[in-house]
């Protein structure tokens, strides 16, 4: 039968690697990333809410939600970094520090956004504060599809479940 018309074959079922910093199997780190991750997202938005309204409130608001993201941000990279150090296969991946390097550019990208913003948040959005929460968006956006790669494609800090790293890819799904 020619390769083309040869059934897919299933996905291999790759090991979990569990988190060393977890409450009761389920890791800390993506637990603590959502929050930075929505908060820092919506700055730019804001910024451009505040340039096409005037009000000062979106202003104000983009420079609060870029602290909250920085200071939560710290604590999850804090914890992240914990797993990097103490986990070897971690560490073996390009994409783990990838995501590293992109969380500490976004981390920075983000103290220097709420530094600019923190005496007058109003006067520092244009041209300044937009240009860093645009560029802060799209090291979320690199930063989330890393941590995701690690977590659904390499099975890194998510908890597995008894049995399913001998399982093999016939083997049907458990109940």
């Amino acid at each position: 039968m020619p390769e083309s018309l040869k059934p897919p074959k299933p996905p291999q079922l790759s090991r979990t690697v569990e988190s060393r910093v977890a409450i009761r199997k389920h890791p800390v780190h993506p637990m603590l990333v959502v929050f930075p991750i929505a908060f820092l997202m919506v700055v730019a938005p804001l910024d451009l809410l505040h340039l096409w309204s005037g009000l000062a409130f979106w202003a104000q608001m983009a420079m609060v939600l870029s602290a909250a993201g920085l200071a939560l941000g710290l604590v999850a990279a804090a914890v992240g970094t914990v797993d990097l150090l103490l986990i070897p296969v971690v560490r073996r991946h390009v994409s783990a520090w990838s995501h590293a390097l992109a969380a500490v550019m976004l981390l920075a990208i983000a103290a220097a956004n709420t530094w600019l913003r923190w005496e007058d948040p109003v006067a520092a959005v244009w041209p300044w504060g937009l240009l860093l929460s645009s560029v802060m968006a799209l090291l979320v956006g690199v930063a989330g599809w890393l941590g995701g790669g690690l977590s659904f494609h390499h099975g890194i800090g998510v908890a597995g479940h008894p049995g399913t790293e001998d399982r093999g890819p016939d083997a049907p799904p458990e109940a």
